[in-house]
């Protein structure tokens, strides 16, 4: 008898922690769609930015790689600045050789 009453205890315990829990999960789940529904235009333009991942090789070494991962815009900023650099790097080299 001292098993069954424990048993007893225990499922009610369950019961009443499953109906907490359900309580929180209605409970996140009506915030994420107020959230959901408040998303600004920045929110929005984040959405349509997605994020990309890339392998980059590091140098020095033939094996190894780094992932790298930014945002669709950002990336075209990094490749507009190194491309930047390269030409500035080969008009400073045409100056340099014409002295």
């Amino acid at each position: 008898m001292h098993i069954g009453s424990r048993i007893v205890v225990s499922i009610a315990a369950l019961m009443m922690f499953a109906g907490g829990a359900q309580a929180k999960t209605d409970k996140v789940s009506t915030e994420a769609k107020t959230s959901v529904a408040a998303m600004g235009d920045e929110d929005k333009a984040k959405t349509n930015d997605p994020m990309i991942c890339e392998r980059v090789k590091q140098i020095g070494s033939l094996l190894r790689s780094k992932k790298v991962c930014m945002r669709k815009s950002q990336w075209e900023e990094q490749r507009r600045g190194d491309r930047a650099n390269i030409e500035r790097s080969q008009v400073q080299r045409g100056l340099e050789t014409a002295h």
